[in-house]
């Protein structure tokens, strides 16, 4: 290894933005008009790698939503996002893992982490986190692994896409065809999780490998997101922004005006492209 050079690191529950000659980074994190308190944990860090005179770079971008009230769910989503960059961050140096391996490795590592702090601190038991997490690869390469609500979608200026399933009660229900997407979004248990770290002791995360266009932005998000905004609200907010930041605050300002019913927590990887095609017919409105 000729050298590495960490360019950005950011971690924690405020608004920043960073940015590059490729693409950039919005990122933020808001409590939201009901909560006392921001259980969220969200990161965007990159490193750039160069081994045998060749340079690699990566984003590791994480959402972790922490559950729990009185039981500490702002700890078990900072326990998670320490897990996972702990984790990726290290052995990316070394190159003889998988990129998705790595990831499902982190998560792992957070359900040890955290049940280990509930075994010394009884009073916290029933804390948990989702978790969303991406390792990017040369700004097209993605790698996806999430448990729980929070999710990834790729969004253009013609589709959003959602390319993680939600490990909820409510998704089982869409799956077997028993309630619409639509329907979802009102259902009564909509907040029943069905999968999370800290919950179970056995469990698997979802992992899943894409390629990110020029024209494409990725986006995480956890539920505080998805329970105001629809996802062609989402798609319009993202698309008409000038930049990433400006989006993430754009989104953060809806919810809240929709009640902000819970923490709102997102990261976007935007697009490669940086012009914005504004319309009058194209514009989120509450």
């Amino acid at each position: 290894m000729t050298g590495k050079y960490w360019e950005e690191s950011t971690v924690g529950s405020s608004s920043v933005g960073t940015s590059d000659a490729t693409r950039s980074i919005g990122m933020i994190s808001d409590v939201g008009r009901v909560r006392a308190v921001d259980e969220d944990s969200i990161m965007a860090t990159e490193i750039t790698i160069n081994t045998n005179s060749k340079f690699s770079k990566y984003r590791l971008l994480v959402v972790a939503d922490g559950m729990g009230g009185h039981a500490k769910g702002e700890e078990a989503s900072r326990i998670a996002l320490a897990a996972i960059s702990g984790t990726v961050l290290p052995k990316l140096l070394e190159g003889d893992i998988s990129p998705t391996q790595l990831l499902r490795d982190g998560i792992h590592k957070a359900r040890q982490d955290i049940f280990r702090y509930m075994d010394a601190n009884p009073e916290s038991t029933g804390m948990g986190t989702t978790a969303v997490s991406a390792l990017v690869a040369d700004d097209r390469e993605i790698f996806l692994a999430n448990i729980g609500d929070s999710r990834a979608y790729v969004i253009s200026h013609d589709e959003i896409r959602r390319v993680t399933r939600d490990h909820s009660y409510v998704q089982e229900l869409v799956d077997a065809g028993s309630i619409t997407e639509e329907e979802s979004r009102t259902h009564p248990k909509k907040n029943v999780i069905t999968r999370a770290i800290g919950t179970m002791q056995e469990f698997e995360p979802d992992t899943m490998k894409l390629a990110l266009d020029r024209d494409e932005s990725l986006l995480l998000c956890c539920d505080g997101v998805t329970a105001h905004l629809t996802d062609e609200e989402i798609r319009r907010t993202v698309t008409n922004s000038v930049c990433p930041q400006e989006a993430t605050r754009k989104i953060v300002d809806l919810a809240n005006e929709r009640g902000g019913s819970d923490n709102i927590s997102l990261v976007i990887l935007s697009s490669e492209s940086s012009d914005v095609e504004n319309s009058e017919d194209d514009l989120v409105s509450s």
